[in-house]
């Protein structure tokens, strides 16, 4: 039986270096339940020949994964080496559902803690800055905004926005890209803490930078991450992306 787009996605993401713990937080469901889909994935491709997926690969990673060092000391390199190739080879063969849930999952990554830990600062080589200030709405008191950087031809978001209400659990604030019909692009996932801040850089995948154009306002909401999961899986069976979902704390037009 061939792969179904579902599990293509999934194996694209692991072998691309995600981890069952970052794909997990997105689905809403746990690192076993990951663990398990991969694996009879893994064992579908016993069966079948699909030279995007070799068997051997699929095995080494999982086994990566599940912390053998024997397979993590022969597949790290040629890991590192294929990552941007598998992103985009799986972005262009897994089509529909598929697709939509890989961008997502590409583009936002999925963020942990409060404050900067997931963000990269440098900006050197910037080529172009777009900033784009934020206001608050719906009894907000948040302050900021974010600005939209090129740097070396790759696309960014770098957010400082202050005055925000701490997450609590299970809570994370999305930041959406939103074109028309409420179709949106959820550009960064950002815990946090008692600070009140977000700051940073979150990259945009190269894959999703021709989507940008599309989308007209930027949208701060305090979400459920279960909503939020349930909201892209809705998306990757419709084929589409998915509606913003949450509170809306701050909005700004991306127009100037």
């Amino acid at each position: 039986m061939a792969l179904s787009e579902d599990q293509r996605a999934l194996l694209g993401l692991l072998l691309a270096g995600d981890t069952y713990e970052r794909v997990a937080d997105l689905l809403g469901t746990s690192e076993g339940e990951v663990q398990k889909r991969a694996h009879e994935a893994a064992t579908e491709l016993e069966a079948q020949h699909d030279p995007e997926f070799p068997p051997d690969a699929v095995r080494e990673r999982l086994a990566v994964l599940e912390g053998d060092p024997r397979a993590e000391a022969a597949t790290v390199p040629a890991e590192r080496q294929r990552s941007d190739r598998r992103r985009l080879g799986v972005w262009i063969v897994a089509g529909g559902a598929a697709l939509v849930l890989l961008v997502v999952l590409v583009v936002v990554g999925i963020g942990g803690g409060g404050g900067d830990d997931n963000t990269a600062r440098s900006a050197s080589g910037q080529a172009e800055a777009v900033p784009v200030r934020l206001s608050p709405v719906g009894g907000s008191h948040a302050s900021g905004g974010i600005t939209i950087v090129r740097v070396a031809d790759q696309p960014a978001v770098d957010l400082d926005i202050h005055g925000l209400q701490p997450t609590g659990r299970g809570e994370t604030y999305v930041l959406w890209f939103v074109g028309s019909g409420g179709r949106s692009l959820p550009v960064a996932f950002q815990a946090v803490g008692a600070n009140g801040r977000i700051t940073g850089r979150t990259a945009i995948a190269t894959a999703a930078a021709s989507l940008l154009p599309s989308f007209d306002t930027a949208d701060l909401t305090l979400t459920q991450q279960r909503q939020a999961a349930a909201a892209v899986q809705r998306a990757a069976q419709a084929g589409t992306l998915p509606q913003r979902v949450g509170v809306s704390v701050m909005r700004g037009s991306l127009r100037g």
